[in-house]
C-alpha cells in the first residue's frame, strides 16, 4: 500500500478535535464547564481603575487647555 492510502485508512482512528464554545474555550464532553476566573469584585475594581484613569486624563487635558498660549 502507498502512504496516501494508509493515511486515508487511518483517518477514522484519530480522536475528534476538542469542542469550542461561543467564548472560544475548549470543553470536553462530560466535564465541568470552566469557572469564571474573574470575580465580580475584581471586575468592579477594574472598572473603578479605568474610570479614575479616564478622569485623570480629562483633568490633564483641561489643565493643558487652561495654560496661557504663547
Amino acid at each position: 500500500m502507498s502512504l496516501i492510502s494508509e493515511g486515508q485508512s487511518n483517518r477514522g482512528e484519530q480522536p475528534a478535535p476538542p469542542l469550542h464554545s461561543a467564548s472560544g474555550m475548549t470543553s470536553r464532553p462530560g466535564s465541568r464547564p470552566p469557572s469564571n476566573a474573574v470575580r465580580a469584585s475584581q471586575a468592579r475594581a477594574a472598572l473603578r481603575r479605568e474610570a479614575r484613569r479616564d478622569e485623570q486624563a480629562v483633568a490633564h487635558w483641561l489643565r493643558e487647555l487652561a495654560r496661557p498660549q504663547r
